[in-house]
């Protein structure tokens, strides 16, 4: 679609070029799925899905895939955490010890901060 005469007197190619030159080959949205209707402690998901199905289902996998776990889950959370490589029993811990202290559903819906990049 055209750009209307507005963005186009906006839209820099120079700046395009430079931030698409930054930001290729980084890993984006798989990191951070959930998080983006993760809002709030409680009430994100359907009423009959208990509120800490996903740290419990993603605590059963990181037995069994440690990486698949640290893509989708821990990532997030130990940078939301100010943390790096802690295990979900290690967030738990870190985020226990938080004032007030705060469980992974708490952490959870804290917010992403723009310009955090994710490995994997």
């Amino acid at each position: 679609m055209p750009l209307s005469e507005e963005m186009r007197a906006k839209y820099n190619d120079t700046a395009a070029l430079e931030f698409f030159s930054k930001v290729q080959g980084l890993p984006y949205g798989y990191h951070n799925f959930l998080y983006g209707w993760i809002d709030t402690p409680e009430d994100n998901f359907p009423r009959i899905l208990p509120k800490d199905l996903v740290p419990i289902a993603f605590s059963i996998i990181e037995k069994l895939d440690k990486n698949t776990t640290d893509i989708f889950f821990s990532q997030s959370l130990n940078k939301k955490l100010g943390t790096k490589g802690l295990d979900i029993a290690g967030i738990a811990n870190e985020a226990s010890k938080k004032n007030p202290p705060m469980n992974i559903s708490d952490v959870m819906a804290m917010t992403e901060e723009d310009g955090w990049e994710y490995t994997g």
